[in-house]
């Protein structure tokens, strides 16, 4: 198959182009190819040609692990342009046993994307280490921990995470300040007598974990950073330790915390939206490169749980189906990044962490998994139960392609 007159996009690479597609791989990229006699091909004018994104913080529907919730979640990103996706541990039965990592290695062939497991460095119970070798042969693929966990707890798990080659996933709260918290600590959440809870809570562990992840040696990704100041702090040790990653939500370069105004519960989520200042700055801070990941934050609630006093709503958002077109909307569009920064966050940099030598670009003997991107098409959000009602984006995922195959 030939895909024709797209504009091509990647970390490396604008302008634009066709690709050859032979079985799930690209081999051929050049700004003009002669299909062969009865070859296949699709004529992709007016469209932007993108590597799918890979968004490496993701939760199911209610945090349940059911394979309906699974499949629905990888329908879902598929829709958004998203070809990987990188599935927390806590969720019920929890990916740190082998019943959950089997449930999802067993389900891989009837996803529209991938999804990787990622485990717990606890168990169920919180006792102890889970069979961290035993679970990455049945494809865990990263191990996720919160910094308030016990120090040897925590050592022994980087011992893990390096004999494995496998990463990090660093969740910095200190829950003994953010208990019982339900939004950012502040002005608003005063007049709204509401619990807030204190940037320090991330701020404070993103520090302890720097030193941990520089004394270890370990590749660790820190999940859905939302204060300037923990950017700040991981800007600083990263000059030492290039192995830290910092990522943040899309939402939190969007949204406010203005919006939990009216006990808006469908602007409850963790971490808490903070104010316009923190906003603009992380948004110049993804856009100068300074914030190595973006993330949907994805983890859909039932309306029965949404619909509640704030105090009592579970946090959650549903937005991976906007993904890519809300990271266009905000950084290209309006911030004026170019597409091959964008690719860059969405793309490359997740696959790099991983370890992926064949994914993340648009590029000879890579896997065939990229999405066309209309960016002259513009997308209403219509849930009412969404902290986006109302508003438009522009761009939309018209077609997604995973190795080779169009999914739609």
């Amino acid at each position: 198959m030939v895909i024709k007159g797209a504009m091509i996009c990647d970390a490396l690479l604008e302008q634009k182009g066709d690709i050859r597609i032979e079985g799930d791989r690209i081999v051929k990229v050049e700004r003009s190819i002669m299909p062969s006699a009865g070859e296949e091909v699709f004529h992709a004018d007016g469209f932007t040609l993108l590597p799918s994104a890979i968004d490496l913080n993701t939760r199911l529907h209610n945090d349940v692990l059911t394979k309906e919730n699974i499949l629905n979640l990888s329908q879902k990103a598929a829709v958004g342009g998203v070809g990987m996706l990188a599935l927390m541990p806590d969720c019920k039965p929890s990916l740190s046993t082998e019943l959950g990592m089997e449930l999802l290695s067993v389900l891989q062939h009837e996803l529209s994307v991938k999804i990787i497991g990622i485990t717990s460095n606890l168990t169920d119970e919180g006792s102890g280490i889970p069979p961290i070798s035993s679970l990455h042969k049945k494809g865990a693929r990263g191990i996720f921990s919160k910094s308030s966990i016990s120090g040897n707890l925590l050592r022994r798990t980087c011992e893990f995470a390096t004999m494995l080659d496998l990463p990090m996933f660093f969740d910095c709260d200190d829950e003994s300040l953010s208990k019982d918290g339900v939004m950012n600590d502040g002005e608003l959440s005063a007049s709204l007598g509401l619990s807030g809870i204190l940037s320090l809570s991330e701020t404070k562990e993103v520090a302890m974990m720097c030193e941990v992840a520089s004394f270890m040696g370990v590749r660790a990704i820190f999940n859905a950073i939302s204060s300037d100041r923990s950017v700040e702090i991981l800007k600083e040790a990263k000059k030492k330790n290039p192995n830290i990653f910092i990522q943040t939500s899309i939402h939190h370069l969007i949204l406010t915390e203005d919006l939990c105004n009216n006990y808006n519960t469908a602007a409850k989520i963790k971490p808490p939206l903070k104010s316009e200042s923190t906003r603009s700055k992380l948004t110049k801070r993804a856009k100068k490169l300074e914030i190595d990941l973006l993330t949907s934050l994805q983890s859909s609630q039932s309306l029965s749980k949404k619909d509640l006093a704030f105090d009592e709503a579970a946090f959650g958002i549903d937005m991976i189906e906007y993904f890519i077109p809300m990271c266009y909307s905000l950084l290209v569009k309006n911030e004026h990044m170019r597409f091959s920064d964008l690719s860059k966050i969405l793309s490359f940099n997740p696959a790099q962490i991983l370890k992926l030598d064949d994914v993340g670009l648009i590029k000879e003997g890579y896997l065939a998994n990229f999405c066309l991107l209309d960016t002259k098409e513009t997308q209403m959000i219509g849930a009412k139960d969404s902290p986006y009602y109302d508003w438009i984006f522009s761009g939309k995922v018209k077609h997604h392609f995973i190795g080779g195959k169009q999914i739609f």
